[in-house]
C-alpha cells in the first residue's frame, strides 16, 4: 500500500511539474506533449491524484500521521523530480526498477 501511494505522488507530482511553464521540455516518459496539449486537465488529474494519495494516507495511518507521511513523501518526491528530471534520469525503467524494488522490501518487511 506505501508503494501504491508513493507511485500515486510520483505521478500526481510529475504531471503538475511537466505543466510548470519553467520546466524544460524533457519528454522522457512519453507523455508529456499530451500534457503539454491538455494543460488544464493534467493538472486536475495531478491535483486529483495527490488528493486520493493524501485519503490512502489518511486511510492507512491515521489523520495525523498520515497527514504528516503524506507531506515528507511529496517532498521528497518533489525533490527527487525536480533534481532528476533534467538530468533525464527519470525514466520508465528508472521508475519501473525503483517500484519494483520498494514493493520487494514492502512484501518482505510488512
Amino acid at each position: 500500500m506505501v508503494t501504491c501511494i508513493s507511485l500515486l505522488v510520483f505521478v500526481a507530482f510529475y504531471l503538475l511539474y511537466s505543466t510548470s511553464k519553467k520546466m524544460a521540455g524533457v519528454g522522457v516518459m512519453g507523455f508529456e506533449k499530451w500534457v503539454v496539449d491538455h494543460h488544464s486537465a493534467s493538472q486536475y488529474v495531478g491535483l486529483a491524484l495527490l488528493i486520493i494519495s493524501l485519503g490512502l494516507s489518511i486511510w492507512l495511518w491515521g489523520l495525523g500521521s498520515g497527514v504528516f507521511t503524506f507531506i515528507i513523501l511529496l517532498m521528497t518526491v518533489a525533490s527527487l523530480i525536480i533534481l532528476l528530471a533534467p538530468l533525464r534520469l527519470v525514466s520508465y525503467k528508472s521508475v519501473g526498477i525503483t517500484l519494483v524494488f520498494f514493493l520487494i522490501c514492502e512484501l518482505i518487511l510488512f
